[in-house]
């Protein structure tokens, strides 16, 4: 089984694992780390690092913004401990979450990764353009 770890500002991780459990159910595979205003890159690695410990299992770390210090904190693990089967992707939002929880336990990590960037772009929707595409359709 893959474990994922959410990793974003404030408690934007929790509440995004949350919301996800109120569509999927538990996810015991998920966790979540909160990124305070009292944490900086090293106290965020070590939140980090000691959720790893707890099992052995190859990971996902989910983190909410490209470079932000989540991304970099994780980054930092992935580079620093080579042996850990680790993934870090950016650009939380519900959808990647959900998308990740629909396949994670029958899909190899590195495809799920491949899948949830290529989904990426279909999930931010203008209003506008959409029926302007779904009038031209008709």
């Amino acid at each position: 089984m893959t474990k994922v770890v959410l990793v974003a500002h404030g408690k934007l991780a929790l509440e995004m694992k949350n919301s996800a459990e109120m569509i999927f159910g538990e996810l015991s595979h998920f966790s979540a780390i909160e990124f305070s205003k009292h944490d900086g890159l090293e106290s965020l690695s070590e939140k980090i690092m000691k959720d790893l410990k707890k099992s052995n299992e190859e990971t996902l770390l989910i983190t909410d913004l490209f470079c932000g210090t989540p991304y970099n904190a994780s980054c930092s693990i992935c580079m620093k401990e080579p042996t850990l089967q680790i993934e870090v992707i950016s650009g939380m939002s519900l959808p990647m979450v959900l998308e990740v929880a629909a396949m994670i336990d029958a899909t190899p990590l590195s495809q799920v990764v491949n899948i949830v960037k290529e989904a990426a772009a279909e999930t931010v929707k203008s209003f506008k353009e959409q029926v302007i595409k779904d009038e031209e359709e008709f």
